[in-house]
């Protein structure tokens, strides 16, 4: 087969500006970012703009591996990706929503000798 018959790469409805999709450009279009657990299969909806609130304006494929999972607590297996829901899906979708931002304050030790 030519090379004129090759397939096109599948973007999954997101178009690619500069080789990044930002959670900014998810947001401007109304896609959902789905991440999940490739270890125990949680799956999880959020906003662009809650993550982005956390994270900045990040590629939205990196969002994954700057979170962990809420069952199984490791993110080594985790991944995101933006998806445009249908409408009879959107309404089957629980969306998390950010509450709030917590700054925690921790004190480490050290013994000196």
């Amino acid at each position: 087969m030519s090379s004129y018959f090759r397939a096109m790469p599948d973007t999954g409805g997101r178009r690619k500006r500069a080789g990044e999709w930002k959670l900014s450009n998810a947001h401007e279009i109304g896609q959902l970012v789905l991440v999940r657990c490739g270890l125990c299969n949680v799956k999880r909806w959020y906003l662009p703009s809650d993550l982005t609130e956390i994270f900045g304006d990040i590629d939205a494929d990196l969002v994954g591996g700057k979170m962990s999972c809420d069952r199984c607590g490791k993110n080594d297996f985790m991944h995101a990706e933006t998806q445009n829901p249908t409408a009879a899906d959107r309404q089957r979708i629980q969306v998390r929503r950010l509450a709030e931002i917590r700054m925690v304050r921790r004190v480490i030790w050290s013994d000196e000798q």
